[in-house]
């Protein structure tokens, strides 16, 4: 089972390769098509951020829960975590069970790994109420509302019903400044919505009212402190016949959601090999001539950039372009003159 991550961007393409090739059956959860999804026996499709809820944990260490902003159409797109349950209670014969709530999820993730404890009080319960109401995750400005559907039907449907979060998918609900891990927008009468923020906070650029959201589930400590640094590689050394391959990132192109946005993939440069001046010359080759980049058993054929910063030994892929994924950084390559 693959869940949302596309191994080719991560690791060796023959590696992979030889991973997939060997599993019985390859079961994919992904929202977006991907050379991994391209290797699965089946594909299951899961919701984007925008439309799931979960848990996430930040590089402090503290656990934060977001919500879901919209349902997606297609019912059958939902969150990973509500397949892989369905998945469990179907191998347990538990069908008939009701399917647990993001808050319940968490309580079951602490019994089952108490390294995790803390967590579960970051998901509010579904069952919170403000003066009997749910929190609206729509302003009270919300334009057009009647207006999306009128296509289909002059009446306006019934809004979805959330039944995993205090939320609720419409403008009606609680009107005053909800807890802070809750807040679904800022607004405040008078006030552009991006200053609005200053009436969530207890003072300007101070913390929100009600407190950060989430639980810190670690702390620094003065004792067992991690050592950093303490193992610098060693200088490098050119070998001969032999290259470095680094990764060169790119605003347009390195980023793996982003290229799937037309406008962007064209603004992402093609494939090429970057080489340095005084390579180029042992090559003898020219801006723009193409070079054979070989890398274990996969060969390329790409056209020459020089740039002077790369120092002898070393050469540059643009990192993460689609022709070039399947790469473990960094590489070791061979380069011939075509």
């Amino acid at each position: 089972i693959v869940l949302e991550n596309d191994l080719y961007r991560t690791g060796e393409q023959n590696e992979i390769d030889e991973l997939f090739d060997s599993c019985t059956n390859l079961i994919v959860l992904d929202r977006l098509h991907n050379p991994t999804t391209g290797k699965a026996d089946v594909v299951i499709p899961v919701g984007t951020f925008a439309e799931a809820d979960g848990t996430m944990v930040n590089n402090e260490g503290r656990a934060q829960c977001f919500f879901q902003v919209y349902m997606p159409k297609n019912e059958h797109i939902r969150e990973s975590w509500r397949w892989l349950s369905e998945l469990n209670q179907l191998k347990s014969g538990e069908t008939d069970k009701d399917p647990a709530t993001p808050h319940q999820l968490m309580e079951q993730l602490v019994n089952e790994m108490p390294q995790f404890k803390g967590v579960e009080n970051v998901m509010p319960s579904a069952g919170l109420r403000i003066n009997d109401q749910k929190i609206p995750r729509e302003p009270h400005r919300y334009s057009g509302r009647t207006a999306m559907l009128a296509n289909q039907n002059v009446s306006e449907p019934k809004p979805p019903t959330d039944t995993d979060t205090p939320l609720s998918f419409t403008m009606e609900g609680f009107k005053g400044i909800p807890p802070a891990p809750l807040t679904p927008f800022f607004w405040s009468a008078g006030w552009n919505s991006g200053q609005s923020v200053n009436k969530f906070q207890t003072e300007i650029g101070g913390p929100l009212i009600g407190g950060d959201p989430g639980v810190r589930l670690f702390h620094n400590s003065n004792q067992n402190q991690p050592v950093y640094f303490n193992k610098i590689p060693a200088h490098f050394k050119r070998v001969s016949g032999e290259w470095l391959l680094i990764p060169l990132p790119h605003i347009f192109g390195s980023e793996e959601l982003s290229m799937y946005t037309k406008g962007v993939a064209e603004r992402s440069p093609r494939p090429y090999i970057a080489i340095g001046k005084k390579d180029a010359a042992n090559l003898n080759v020219d801006e723009g001539e193409v070079l054979n980049v070989k890398i274990g058993p996969n060969e390329y054929h790409l056209p020459v950039q020089i740039k002077e910063e790369l120092g002898q030994g070393t050469a540059g892929l643009p990192y993460n372009l689609k022709e070039l994924t399947g790469i473990y950084w960094p590489a070791k390559g061979v380069l011939t003159k075509s």
